[in-house]
Formats: structure tokens, C-alpha cells, sequence
């Protein structure tokens, strides 16, 4: 639990430093995907084009890859919803960088698992505002 917590805090830091320095940019309602005909975006932080698409994102993107080794299913939640209330709509799920493949706790896809219980709890509407 200690490891989880830290590992969350860190997180929350590097968030809150990257949001602090950038100006937080409420749009009028920004589309995010074409395919997606209601949905809109009511605050992304310092927004951007995610390459040639369509789709708004926030400057700062919200890796997973902690998840389900080092953070637990809710210090993950915690770090999403800090995540959300600050602007950033941007999920990154790749889960190799910092974790060890031979750690006991590493099963593929817990990442992914824990991400979609969380869009469970959220609903489709509020899953809709976010790029994963």
C-alpha cells in the first residue's frame, strides 16, 4: 500500500506541475472525434490536435502503465479523476515502460481491465470526452 501511495503521489505531482505551468484553456465546446457526433469538451487544458486527426487533446497525457502492479484499482480511479478535474482528457495504455515483466503481480492487460471498470463507473457520456 506505501509503494501505491507514493507511486500516486508522484503521479499527482507530475500532473499538478505540468497543469500549473501551463494556462488552463476552457474552450467552448470542442468536438473530439467525428465519430462521435455529441460529444463535446468543456475544459482541456492547453488543448492540441492529436496529429493529423481530428481529435482535441490536453497537453499533458496520463500514462496507465503503473497500473495494477504499482497502483491499485482505486489509486488508479484517484489518479484518473485528478487527471479529469484538472483538463486533461489523454490516456496512454501502454503498460511497459517502468514495470518489470517479471514482477509477480504483472498479468497483460490488468491496465486495460482496471481502465474499463473505471469507464464503467463513469458511463459512456463521460467516456466519450476522453482519448484513450
Amino acid at each position: 500500500a506505501a509503494a501505491s501511495f507514493s507511486t500516486h503521489t508522484a503521479t499527482a505531482f507530475s500532473l499538478t506541475t505540468i497543469l500549473s505551468n501551463t494556462p488552463t484553456f476552457r474552450s467552448t465546446p470542442t468536438t473530439l472525434a467525428a465519430s462521435s457526433s455529441s460529444t463535446t469538451a468543456t475544459h482541456i487544458s492547453n488543448p492540441r490536435t492529436l496529429g493529423k486527426s481530428t481529435l482535441i487533446v490536453s497537453e499533458a497525457c496520463l500514462g496507465t502503465m503503473t497500473f495494477g502492479v504499482q497502483n491499485s484499482p482505486s489509486d488508479a480511479f484517484a489518479q484518473i479523476d485528478y487527471a479529469r478535474d484538472n483538463g486533461c482528457n489523454f490516456i496512454d495504455t501502454a503498460e511497459l515502460y517502468p514495470v518489470p515483466l517479471t514482477a509477480p503481480e504483472y498479468r497483460a492487460g490488468a491496465t486495460e481491465e482496471i481502465l474499463g471498470d473505471y469507464i464503467r463507473r463513469i458511463g459512456s457520456t463521460q467516456r466519450d470526452e476522453l482519448v484513450i
